[in-house]
């Protein structure tokens, strides 16, 4: 049986056998490292087994002072907003009172995706838990640049990440000149085509996502 060893005054904090890990975690606004202390059990069974998880501000360097023993969520933190309410809008000419019931998917306590209906987004945060971009890691969005993709069966890479809500990115045509217009578009003008470019949420099913 594993027995229970933790972090004292005495402890060699040098010495110890640190693994940082990559799950964007926070706690009051600060942003804090999680890491896997080999040895230092601080607790056994429940969500991790034997517990050798801990955290520290990525600010400061791990002490006694500063390691928290950590039972959390392994990354970020995921939530819904529905904050409905009323506006006025014209509809056939007249004006008329309408009602807005946008659900916000909030990632750490902030706008990642605006969508409709509890159970829509519910389903995109089991998505986004499994999405081949790891939402879930310390700077994601800086990662996935360069990344290569399929948009549409045609190779593409991924330039820019659009948030705030929208959870979007910009992919670019990658080995050949321009992206072809889907043809049932030929006769339109996608507005998700810009300058040969395409911005497309990241829920775009028309993108595979692994490409050598």
């Amino acid at each position: 049986m594993t027995d229970i060893r933790l972090i004292t005054k005495e402890t060699d904090i040098a010495k110890l056998k640190i693994t940082r890990l990559s799950w964007d975690v926070w706690f009051k606004d600060i942003p804090y490292y999680v890491v896997r202390i080999e040895g230092y059990v601080h607790s056994i069974g429940g969500r991790w087994g034997d517990n050798n998880y801990w955290m520290h501000p990525r600010n400061e360097e791990p002490s006694y002072d500063n390691l928290i023993e950590f039972y959390g969520e392994g990354g970020a933190l995921w939530g819904i907003e529905q904050k409905p309410h009323h506006y006025i809008g014209t509809k056939c000419g007249e004006i008329g009172c309408f009602t807005s019931n946008a659900i916000t998917i909030t990632r750490n306590g902030k706008p990642f995706y605006v969508t409709h209906g509890i159970h829509h987004a519910l389903d995109l945060i089991n998505k986004i838990n499994e999405h081949a971009l790891n939402f879930n890691e310390i700077d994601y969005d800086k990662k996935m640049i360069g990344k290569k993709v399929w948009w549409r069966s045609e190779p593409a890479v991924i330039t820019s990440w659009i948030g705030n809500g929208q959870a979007c990115v910009i992919l670019e045509p990658d080995g050949i000149n321009e992206f072809t217009v889907p043809a049932e578009f030929a006769e339109e003008d996608p507005d998700y085509y810009c300058d040969e470019c395409v911005k497309t949420s990241v829920f775009d099913e028309h993108i595979w996502w692994f490409r050598e």
